[in-house]
């Protein structure tokens, strides 16, 4: 009782090789049966009525939307983290100068404040004061852009 055709040669070739595989169909002819058994079994699970295949049915469906929720929560994540490095790496870099400005300004009008004080003691008047180039504001004066008309 021997095989002709391809399937003949497929186990020439493959004991050349390899010793036959038990599981495989053309060695094992009953291996094939058995898949399809198997599957007609899972097929009638998945089938099943009831409040059973309902709740398997449905276990199945939330564990198949919480792992969907889970790789897009994981892709949102991923991209929020991106934006906010992005975010903060931008603004230590544009803002913390400009913070660092502001402050050195006005620590720059309280000592002019101070030294406006002290010559006002010594009897300069503000004329005199602004011709030695301090600001309207260490002479306690508003800047012309907060005067009203």
């Amino acid at each position: 009782n021997s095989v002709k055709g391809p399937a003949h040669i497929f186990v020439i070739v493959s004991s050349c090789f390899s010793p036959p595989l038990p599981c495989h169909p053309i060695t094992n002819p009953g291996i094939l049966a058995d898949f399809k058994t198997d599957m007609s079994a899972t097929r009638k699970a998945n089938q099943e009525g009831g409040i059973k295949g309902f709740l398997t049915r449905a276990g199945k469906s939330f564990y198949a939307g919480g792992m969907f929720a889970k790789e897009k929560a994981w892709t949102v994540a991923q991209y929020g983290g991106r934006f906010c490095f992005v975010v903060a790496t931008t603004s230590i870099v544009v803002l913390m100068p400009l913070i660092f400005e502001i402050m050195r300004e006005g620590q720059m009008i309280e000592a002019d404040k101070l030294q406006v004080k002290e010559l006002r003691q010594q009897g300069y008047s503000d004329g005199q004061l602004q011709e030695m180039g301090f600001p309207k504001v260490a002479l306690g004066m508003a800047p012309a852009v907060l005067k009203s008309n």
